[in-house]
């Protein structure tokens, strides 16, 4: 179930898409395609959608006050309190939507650090928790809010970090629950301790599997089990979200998380080889063992990358 619906015009594909990137990097599911799938009218299926959301955006631009599917979602989202509008170059709201006060990303450059993103993301961020949506305050002027961002520059740069500090900081259980639900997602940036606490919850569950293996099958002259079904299941089915954590685990240090693969390949030729080839699968799992501890020791970059802003601050 989408956490956020985003409503557009087609024209603003590319900048609904990058908003939806940077509310994934906060945990937040976004759906924005609207692709209709066969056999289902759209009536039917944005209905349900815009029912299942806990928010719904609508982005306004020249282009989306004149569609009348922008139009009617954004009904449907205002006649449910789920509403949070966007300009997105100026354009001003329809007739009859201008109640709600509109997030501006007018002047945003796609930068999620920017103070203006900082303020949309915080109000989605407390409308999927739960919040009932509401009318915010009229903004200032653009040349009084400049001078005022100006003068208080440190205060919107403790807030923002604050901010993100309350996303980064997640308790361990909730770690592991955001690398399942970004089941096979690698878009983003993951800090150390949602990479460590991933791994403590791997090893836990296939030492459960590996006992449940030797307590319900046969087992070697060794102890290990002959026939290892539920160790090899539990593997595959962790397998893809391991793999996204350690590609968002490499977007923090700078890399790209196609190596991710690489560290995959490598345990994967030395699980492969341990029976015909001792030695070498001795090496290649020696190598991806080393690896993983790379990729969990190295510092996150400074500052916003290619792939999002810095998980820990801002």
């Amino acid at each position: 179930m989408a956490d956020v619906f985003i409503s557009y015009a087609r024209e603003d594909r590319s900048k609904a898409e990058h908003i939806a990137g940077g509310l994934s990097q906060m945990g937040l599911e976004a759906f924005w395609d609207g692709e209709i799938p066969p056999g289902q009218t759209w009536a039917d299926y944005i209905e349900g959608k815009l029912d299942q959301c806990k928010a719904v955006i609508v982005l306004w631009s020249a282009q989306s006050t004149k569609s009348q599917w922008v139009r009617e979602e954004a009904r449907m989202g205002r006649e449910k309190c789920k509403l949070i509008p966007v300009m997105l170059d100026g354009s001003q709201p329809p007739f009859g939507f201008g109640e709600v006060q509109a997030a501006d990303l007018s002047q945003w450059n796609g930068d999620y650090t920017r103070v203006e993103w900082t303020r949309f993301a915080q109000a989605v961020h407390t409308a999927a928790l739960g919040a009932a949506a509401r009318p915010q305050p009229q903004p200032q002027p653009q040349a009084a809010f400049a001078t005022q961002q100006a003068a208080t520059s440190s205060g919107w740069r403790g807030q923002q970090q604050a901010q993100l500090n309350a996303i980064a900081q997640l308790a361990p259980l909730t770690y592991v629950q955001k690398c399942l639900r970004m089941y096979v997602d690698g878009r983003g940036r993951a800090r150390r301790s949602e990479y460590w606490w991933w791994g403590l919850f791997y090893v836990i569950v296939l030492l459960i599997a590996m006992a449940l293996d030797m307590l319900l099958g046969d087992t070697g002259y060794d102890g290990a089990p002959i026939n290892p079904m539920i160790t090899g299941a539990a593997w595959l089915a962790l397998a893809a979200p391991g793999v996204s954590v350690t590609a968002r685990r490499l977007h923090d240090i700078g890399q790209s998380g196609w190596l991710a693969a690489g560290v995959v390949g490598i345990s994967v030729v030395g699980m492969a080889a341990s029976t015909e080839i001792p030695m070498v699968g001795e090496l290649a799992s020696f190598a991806s063992a080393i690896a993983a501890i790379a990729v969990g020791v190295i510092p996150s970059a400074a500052g916003a990358n290619q792939y999002g802003p810095n998980p820990k601050a801002a």
